[in-house]
């Protein structure tokens, strides 16, 4: 039982994204929304109970892929799509959604190959781009930032985060890779220190936070690199 324990956890990542992507087709963004959340949950659980029990295998491998896909990939493409669509007349103009299914596919197909992203990730983690969309049907229907919410729903802005999101899945840009070879605090030093700082964000902001979160990783990531490039 113990060396099927990673693959049930990422079973479970899966069930949460195909329950989330049932729930945005219905119109319940917000609860589709949340499975995401969940699903990055079950996702962490997976690698973490792998790296504990030393198991790893090419089928693990690709099933956290396939699961990915679906929780990370095509969940907030329902997300946005729908975001989008009662936003405006257009028939069309939705479906630059599908951008993010087939660049989180490019996304894991690269990293499966790629045995050189340990300490970095080129390009941005599909779970942190699926978080980041995942905020929206929450930030908008809150509606606590009137000046904010008719920029956020605008479904220029919504295409825009679609195609950029899209693009940093796969650009050549190395974001911080929050995992751990050992837990001291020494070595993980400013991992800890992200990570209490993300969590201190959703504490005090909500949703609004988990945004912020996601802000202050793409910053750290980038000032990272400019730091070693000019060390």
């Amino acid at each position: 039982m113990k060396r099927h324990l990673p693959n049930l956890f990422t079973l479970f990542n899966l069930a949460s994204g195909s329950i989330g992507a049932i729930m945005a087709l219905r119109g319940n963004l917000v609860h589709g929304a949340l499975c995401i959340k969940i699903g990055a949950c079950f996702d962490f659980m997976d690698g973490f109970a792998a790296r504990i029990l030393r198991l790893s295998s090419p089928f693990g491998k690709q099933l956290d892929s396939l699961a990915d896909l679906v929780t990370f990939g095509f969940l907030p493409t329902v997300i946005m799509y729908s975001l989008i669509e009662v936003q405006t007349t257009s028939q069309h103009l939705p479906y630059i959604a599908l951008l993010i299914t087939l660049f989180s596919a490019l996304r894991l197909a690269r990293f499966n190959l790629d045995t050189k992203q340990n300490s970095t990730f080129m390009g941005l983690p599909t779970p942190a781009n699926a978080i980041l969309i995942s905020t929206l049907p929450g930030i908008i229907m809150a509606d606590k930032y009137p000046w904010l919410t008719p920029i956020l729903s605008h479904p220029y802005t919504l295409m825009a985060i679609a195609m950029i999101s899209s693009w940093l899945l796969i650009a050549n840009i190395p974001f911080i890779a929050l995992k751990f070879t050992n837990y001291t605090w020494q070595e993980n030093r400013s991992k800890y220190m992200l990570l209490l700082t993300a969590a201190l964000f959703i504490l005090l902001f909500g949703t609004e936070g988990i945004a912020l979160a996601f802000l202050l990783y793409a910053f750290c990531s980038t000032w990272h690199t400019y730091a070693i490039s000019h060390a």
